[in-house]
């Protein structure tokens, strides 16, 4: 179910339940619904006619396009669930109190957007902070929009919603596709990470990226901070959510430089990812995300080993559908407590933890 709304109702202007107020130009949500409005960037070439709202799913784009998608939430529903109509029901009527749906995105420029983001942020009523979640393979725009708003009402964090789209194929199929977008949205990543904290106003950014769009943000964000270490203290943490990213490339080439800049990062990991393993198969290579055998403390970084809990079938997304995981999420942001302070959680070894577990 939906919890306390908190600094994402209200004058921010981020989300309204059926019993609040409706953003200026939007209708309201219908009872049993509420209505979360997700910022975003891309680089995916938009084309008026296509599915996602134009946005291609294997078109790159020479420029970062900007905007906001209006996304409905039944009330009713489990932190961690999102709930999508069949195929077969293109045609029904929309069930607002049963899917979460996309009912409208809205295009941007650059300064409107950067101007809009500022205005919610500053409006928030406790702290001006934002997360931006960077999805990972096989993604479409939609699902990157549905899950940054799912997201925004199971942590709860009063934080401006905001996600970062690349041009994934969103196919199963598309792996080897993916993984060459994902290495060529390095630059415009980092050119929009600039451009936020400089102009969003936020003083406290929180980066969530999962899978394989671990790969241009750990590159980007570091690109960035050690070019310009002023912005250093707007990221207050940085969360890694099943990275899918070569193991040894992450040890001797990322995980250095996070602890030179002595970022606060998370990494979750599990041994029950099986988009991890096939990932593995692919490559051949051992994936920093599967937590399988002999587990290595990463320097500078906190890791959690979440095979412990439960899963869907193939067990990619724990990070955002599982209560315990949002749980863990949410304390670490809205309190900036590290693992051993954080309830849920158990050191191994106890004496001295290499990293952690939930039991």
């Amino acid at each position: 179910m939906v919890g306390n709304l908190g600094n994402l109702a209200g004058s921010s202007g981020m989300l309204t339940g059926s019993s609040g107020m409706a953003k200026p130009g939007n209708d309201p949500p219908p009872a049993g619904a509420v209505h979360v409005t997700v910022y975003y960037a891309t680089d995916r070439q938009y084309q008026a006619s296509s599915r996602s709202y134009g946005w291609q799913p294997n078109r790159a784009a020479p420029h970062l396009s900007y905007g906001s998608v209006l996304v409905s939430i039944p009330e009713k529903r489990a932190p961690g669930e999102l709930p999508l109509p069949p195929w077969y029901a293109i045609l029904a009527s929309d069930n607002a109190q049963k899917y979460v749906l996309i009912k409208e995105a809205t295009r941007l420029s650059r300064a409107d957007f950067l101007a809009t983001v500022k205005t919610r942020i500053q409006a928030a009523p406790e702290r001006h902070a934002a997360f931006i979640y960077i999805h990972g393979y096989s993604n479409s725009f939609d699902d990157a929009a549905r899950r940054t708003a799912q997201m925004a009402v199971d942590l709860d964090i009063g934080a401006l919603p905001v996600f970062y789209s690349w041009p994934s194929k969103g196919t199963l199929a598309g792996y080897e596709f993916d993984q060459n977008s994902a290495e060529w949205t390095q630059a415009h990543l980092q050119a929009f990470l600039a451009d936020f904290a400089e102009y969003s106003s936020a003083t406290d950014i929180y980066l969530i990226a999962h899978s394989m769009g671990n790969r241009p943000m750990t590159v980007a964000l570091a690109n960035l901070l050690e070019k310009r270490p002023e912005l250093l203290p707007l990221f207050k943490q940085v969360v890694l959510a099943a990275p899918d990213i070569n193991a040894d490339v992450f040890r001797d080439q990322i995980a250095p430089r996070f602890a030179s800049l002595k970022l606060s990062a998370t990494l979750y990991a599990s041994a029950n990812d099986k988009a991890i393993r096939a990932s593995y198969n692919f490559a051949d290579w051992d994936r920093i995300g599967d937590i399988r055998g002999p587990v290595v403390s990463i320097p500078g970084m906190e890791l959690v080993d979440a095979s412990a809990v439960i899963m869907n079938f193939m067990g990619h997304d724990y990070f955002a559908s599982n209560r315990v995981l949002l749980t863990d999420i949410a304390t670490m942001i809205k309190t900036g407590q590290r693992a051993k302070n954080r309830g849920g959680l158990k050191g191994i070894p106890s004496q001295a933890p290499q990293y952690w577990a939930f039991p």
